[in-house]
């Protein structure tokens, strides 16, 4: 009999808090180096030394797992695919064409896509009451992005950043359910250090297409700095932290905290573009944590009748 949920304590805040502040910054500094860093090779490189600083921790654990591994391999190719090569490549494309505006402000919809996928491979009821915490929440997400001021929403016409980044944001959802959906029993790191691999695999054609097509990155110490910070936080931690908050309160919860992502985006901004802070920050803080008490609160959802949930297993 598979358990529900575990009730949320400050270990599965942390875990479910800190990948949305490192996403943040991620899509900052993408836009940030857009022009030194070709978004292709952005995410190769990434991806590529983070493998490499998390493989001294794993190397040990690669041969106690090898057997799950061969039994295992092509899901991971998929899910590597999916969470690691389509995501982050679509991301970083679309912010060489669309504001980072834009793209958080799309990207909040990605509980909505969550539960849509979360409904299709694990067949869950969503509660009524989680529905309206939902929609609360991506009003404060919609408030903050809109500045208070919600002709400022009539300007985000959609582009094709904008449709580049609900592609990005759909592939996360998907990945966000397919590991609840098809438990592994590897070990979490093992689990990660395999999905970047082949992450990486499924960067190098086009990586190479875009250096002869395109050119190569700038190489400068902020290029530098910029590819260090993808690999350690909204690569490796982030990973590490989001599929810990996934196992622990199922993927329909751990989604709404990317409601955050807009709050923390206009923070980093606050910080680092010497802007002010506003009512408008204030209050749509405060109706996203409003929407995610509600959500949290409501009842875990149930699955539909002859069909089994689905849970990863603890590693």
């Amino acid at each position: 009999m598979v358990t529900a949920p575990q009730r949320l304590n400050i270990g599965h805040l942390a875990f479910a808090i800190l990948p949305p502040l490192f996403w943040a910054g991620n899509f900052f500094l993408a836009r940030a180096f857009r022009d030194d860093i070709p978004p292709f090779q952005m995410s190769f490189w990434r991806w590529l030394i983070a493998f490499f600083l998390l493989l001294p921790f794993v190397l040990p654990k690669l041969r106690q797992n090898r057997d799950r591994l061969r039994r295992e391999w092509l899901w991971l190719s998929a899910l590597g695919i999916v969470g690691v090569t389509a995501f982050n490549c679509f991301i970083y494309v679309a912010l060489h064409h669309t504001t980072v505006v834009n793209a958080a402000l799309i990207n909040s919809l990605m509980p909505v896509m969550t539960l849509v996928f979360a409904y299709i491979f694990l067949r869950v009821r969503i509660a009524g009451l989680q529905v309206l915490g939902v929609a609360l929440a991506l009003t404060g997400a919609v408030v903050i992005i809109a500045r208070g001021n919600v002709h400022i929403l009539s300007a985000l016409a959609p582009q094709y950043g904008d449709i580049l980044v609900f592609l990005g944001m759909s592939a996360w959802a998907l990945y966000t359910v397919l590991i609840r959906w098809k438990p592994t029993a590897l070990d979490p790191l093992v689990f990660l250090l395999t999905t970047i691999g082949f992450g990486v695999l499924g960067h190098m054609p086009i990586a190479v297409w875009e250096a002869a097509v395109v050119g190569t990155m700038t190489v400068s110490a902020g290029s530098l700095l910029a590819l260090v910070y993808f690999a350690i936080f909204p690569s490796l931690l982030a990973y590490i932290f989001w599929n810990r908050a996934v196992r622990s309160i199922g993927p329909a919860r751990a989604s709404l905290f990317m409601y955050l992502m807009p709050l923390f985006a206009a923070g980093l901004a606050i910080i680092f573009l010497n802007e002010s802070l506003q009512a408008y920050h204030v209050f749509g803080m405060a109706i996203i944590v409003a929407g995610l008490t509600m959500s949290m609160r409501a009842s875990a959802p149930a699955p539909a009748k002859g069909l089994p949930d689905r849970q990863p297993q603890r590693g």
